[in-house]
């Protein structure tokens, strides 16, 4: 798993596109030890709740989800862990049909960029490490108390330096009413 992009937008958002370098194993049936490993190495993971149709808990659906779902989850639960009580949500999208296969798309909201952004390369190298089988090589203890710190960094940057008021979108016109004034445009100027 590789993140190819990270953009933070909005109120606390942030963007991620992940690519899979094998197009053809990017779920957790190809790779059933992700999971089982990630519950594992965090169990407190196996509480998370999935938004879906079927309403399968976490754990159930990491049976048979996207690798990037995991990497989605993970981030979260590593954030919470340096900061308890934080309640964040994401979502894991892809389109086949626009983007090559194995790309996807996965938006999360944060309360903290800097521990966001170390939250997501950390999730990152873990899940690169389950995959492996090779997470003893990630000290997951020491890394969260790394976020930790890099969550009160982020806390002072954020009181020190305070985000400008976010800009208006701009108002979209219907496309029905753009051509509708298009063509009042057009009889104003030629005199009717």
């Amino acid at each position: 798993m590789r993140i190819v992009e990270i953009l933070f937008y909005g109120e606390k958002q942030v963007k991620l596109v992940v690519e899979m370098p094998e197009p053809g194993r990017y779920t957790t049936i190809e790779s059933p030890h992700l999971s089982k490993l990630l519950f594992r190495a965090f169990p407190h993971m196996t509480r998370h709740r999935c938004h879906n149709d079927i309403r399968a808990s976490f754990k159930r659906e990491a049976r048979a989800t996207e690798i990037p779902h995991l990497f989605e989850h993970l981030t979260m639960e590593l954030q919470a862990q340096a900061r308890p009580g934080t309640n964040l949500k994401g979502e894991t999208q892809w389109n086949w049909r626009i983007d090559p296969v194995g790309r996807f798309h996965v938006y999360l909201n944060y309360e903290n960029e800097l521990l966001a952004l170390g939250a997501i390369r950390l999730a990152e190298r873990i899940i690169n490490a389950l995959d492996s089988h090779q997470i003893e090589r990630v000290d997951t203890s020491a890394e969260i108390e790394k976020l930790k710190t890099l969550a009160d960094m982020g806390d002072t940057l954020t009181a020190s330096f305070p985000l400008p008021e976010p800009l208006t979108p701009p108002v979209l016109i219907p496309k029905t009413r753009r051509s509708f004034l298009r063509r009042y445009s057009r009889r104003k100027q030629e005199g009717k």
